[in-house]
C-alpha cells in the first residue's frame, strides 16, 4: 500500500471514482503539494494497514494471476446521520450497505453494527 503522507489534513480532495484517470490526477495532486508517498511493502494474508479516512492511499498493480482480495473496515460515530449521496459510487454503497435508510436516518443497521459505546 502507498500512503500520501499529510494528505488528511487537506480535507476532501475528490469525487472521483477509482479508475486510471483518477489515479493519474490524484499523483498530480500529490506531486504539486510536495506530498512524501509512503510504501510499507507487500501486505501478506493477515496483514491489516489503518488510516484515517482521508489518506490518499492506493495499492500498485497486482502482478500475479491470482486475484487480490481485500477487506476494508470503516468506522464511524455512534450516531452519524446518513447523508445526501452525491456520486453514483456513494448511491451504490447506500443500498449496499445501509439497505432502506434515507438521508437524515440515522447511519446503523444489521450490517454496520455499533462496536463501541461509551
Amino acid at each position: 500500500m502507498n500512503f500520501a503522507s499529510g494528505s488528511h489534513k487537506h480535507g476532501y480532495i475528490s469525487k472521483l471514482a477509482i479508475s486510471n484517470e483518477s489515479q493519474k490526477t490524484l499523483a498530480q495532486y500529490i506531486e504539486a503539494k510536495e506530498m512524501e508517498v509512503e510504501n510499507y511493502g507487500a501486505l501478506e494474508a493477515g496483514d491489516a494497514t489503518w488510516h484515517y479516512g482521508w489518506t490518499l492511499h492506493s495499492a500498485p498493480g497486482n502482478p500475479t494471476s491470482t486475484m487480490r482480495e481485500v477487506m476494508t473496515i470503516i468506522y464511524y460515530a455512534d450516531g452519524a446521520k446518513v447523508i445526501e449521496p452525491d456520486t453514483n459510487a456513494r448511491k451504490s454503497d447506500l443500498a449496499r450497505w445501509l439497505p432502506g435508510l434515507a438521508p437524515g436516518d440515522v447511519a446503523a443497521s444489521p450490517l454496520n453494527p455499533l462496536v463501541y459505546k461509551k
